[in-house]
């Protein structure tokens, strides 16, 4: 279940996103998190606090909680901070010493001038074959872990970081919006006919994105819905702020966007996230030019063009993606061979965003939907 766990909404929801399912009855991490709750105040001490815990589980070889506390760690480091390279590095380290839920293959899939890591998950006997991707921050070793739901299903599962995710980031390839190409070129690497796929949270769009011009996709998963990169941004932004900035985005005011979010940021830690990431994933260098970037980023216009199986799944709390959303989705989806849609409430569990807290609710949706 989502836990409450601080009064910084976003906080709350990395905490339970990176300890989630696999570790709410885990003596080790609610042992830990007793003291290391308290000290979540801002970006600084929740690297620091974080980061002790992880050196302690690493040392003890808990493997698999040391990599989930360095990975917290690394979230609020801003791209020049060198100690963000570096627990990346330690939280795939460990990583890989403590994933032991499926035999696997790695490989390193040419993409441009240089390569999409994946890892494929073996299923004796598989017939078929499941891509599965991330979005705007997570790397495809947290998509790994989430694969022990899905254990036991008829399909080799195939797990890649795309542009502007993990390993491909930190090799250069920058976030872009057509994802049917890095899709493609997973399926030509694995010379496969045909494919399911699943998208985590951006990967949401980008999942139905590639879907609209890849025709080999039979299957599509929308974890959870995301119908624009705008709505990350305006989601918790009162309307009268947003339309403002929309108009002098409109207007080319670029200075004028620059400045009201640098001042903006200066109190907002989850703003000062979104922009700095977005920033390091995609190469542009300004808030104006972020925004520019993210309006690629939309299903307008791309709905008819999909017509496979879709899954829509949605939380009815979701901080980054409006609920609001979905009968639109569903209306542009009118061509689509079928839509089964779950959205997830309190009551049911999995209301929050990609169903932080509850997430087996979600893949038991995408078990029986495959």
């Amino acid at each position: 279940m989502f836990k409450q766990y601080v009064n910084n909404e976003q906080f709350n929801l990395q905490i339970n996103r990176f300890i989630n399912d696999y570790y709410q009855e885990d003596d080790r991490a609610n042992a830990d998190l007793e003291t290391i709750i308290p000290r979540l105040n801002d970006a600084n001490s929740w690297y620091e606090a974080w980061l002790d815990f992880a050196k302690k589980r690493e040392e003890s070889k808990d493997y698999d909680l040391a990599s989930v506390y360095y990975q917290a760690a690394e979230f609020y480091l801003a791209p020049a901070d060198p100690n963000k390279e570096k627990m990346y590095q330690k939280y795939r380290e460990t990583f890989y010493k403590g994933f032991h839920d499926f035999d696997y293959e790695s490989y390193k899939i040419p993409y441009e001038d240089s390569y999409l890591p994946a890892v494929k998950l073996l299923t004796p006997g598989a017939k078929k074959t499941l891509l599965v991707f991330g979005g705007y921050d997570s790397y495809m070793e947290e998509m790994l872990k989430m694969m022990k739901f899905m254990k036991g299903i008829d399909y080799n599962i195939i797990v890649f970081d795309g542009p502007g995710q993990g390993t491909a980031l930190k090799n250069g390839l920058k976030f872009i919006h057509n994802w049917e190409k890095p899709i493609s070129s997973v399926i030509d690497y694995f010379k496969l006919d045909r494919v399911s796929i699943v998208g985590a949270s951006w990967g949401g769009y980008l999942a139905m994105r590639a879907a609209a011009f890849e025709k080999r996709i039979d299957k599509v998963v929308a974890f959870n819905i995301f119908y624009c990169g705008l709505d990350a941004l305006k989601n918790r932004m009162p309307d009268e702020t947003y339309n403002g900035i929309m108009q002098l985005v409109d207007g080319n005011e670029a200075d004028k966007v620059n400045s009201l979010f640098e001042n903006m940021m200066a109190n907002n830690i989850d703003l000062s996230w979104k922009i700095t990431k977005g920033m390091e994933n995609t190469g542009e260098s300004t808030p104006f030019d972020l925004i520019k970037n993210f309006e690629k980023h939309t299903m307008h216009g791309i709905g008819p063009f999909i017509n496979q199986d879709v899954l829509l799944l949605a939380g009815e709390d979701d901080q980054y993606v409006p609920i609001s959303r979905l009968p639109q989705i569903q209306q542009e989806l009118m061509n689509a061979a079928s839509i089964t849609t779950t959205v997830f409430t309190k009551e049911t569990g999995g209301e929050q965003h990609c169903q932080a807290g509850h997430r087996e609710l979600a893949f038991n949706e995408m078990k029986k939907f495959l």
